[in-house]
Order: C-alpha cells, then structure tokens, then sequence
C-alpha cells in the first residue's frame, strides 16, 4: 500500500452545511482519498489521498464538479502531528468540558 498524505486547500464560494456535504461526496468519490473533512467556517478542505492516485487538479476537477473553487495552488501538506488520533481528540474534549463519565 502507497504512503498517504493529507493536504489542506481553500475552497470558495460555499455558503451552508448542503454546499459541505456536496464538496465531501464529490471529492470522497476519487479513487485513492481515504478521508474528506470540509470546514465551513475557515472555508478549507483537508483531504487524506495517495498523491500517487490522486492529483491536486483531481482534486480541484472533484471540488469544481460540485460547484466550487478550489485553490489548489495554495495546497499545503498537513504534517502527521496536526492529526491527532482518536484517544488524542477524546483526552483533548475532556481537557475542554470535563471528565467523560
């Protein structure tokens, strides 16, 4: 199995949760992408692909086929330390409200 990467784009012209969903579905359809999360608020994608299957202009082909625009040009490569895993983000939440009881 190839090494995967995860980047980070602007996307443009969004403007509700459907238009998250929409970008999501199209892009998560590329052979080769293992994760899509979309955030509204900062207008980005983050995408978990193989660059060896899934090209940044696969990628803006995806986000345009949907709608949008993707500033692939401004791509950059997430480093593994900004994705924490899932006991991160759960010690991370109970920093954040409390103990999980």
């Amino acid at each position: 199995m190839s090494e995967t990467d995860a980047i980070r784009f602007p996307v443009a012209g969004m403007t509700c949760g459907s238009c998250v969903n929409r970008i999501v579905r199209g892009v998560r359809r590329l052979d080769g992408v293992t994760k899509v999360s979309v955030d509204l608020r900062a207008e980005t994608a983050t995408v978990h692909r193989d660059p060896t299957r899934v090209s940044n202009a696969a990628l803006a082909a995806a986000v345009a086929g949907a709608g949008y625009a993707a500033g692939v040009t401004a791509a950059v490569v997430v480093p593994h330390e900004e994705r924490p895993g899932l006991l991160d983000r759960l010690l991370h939440r109970e920093t954040i409200r409390g103990p999980l009881t």
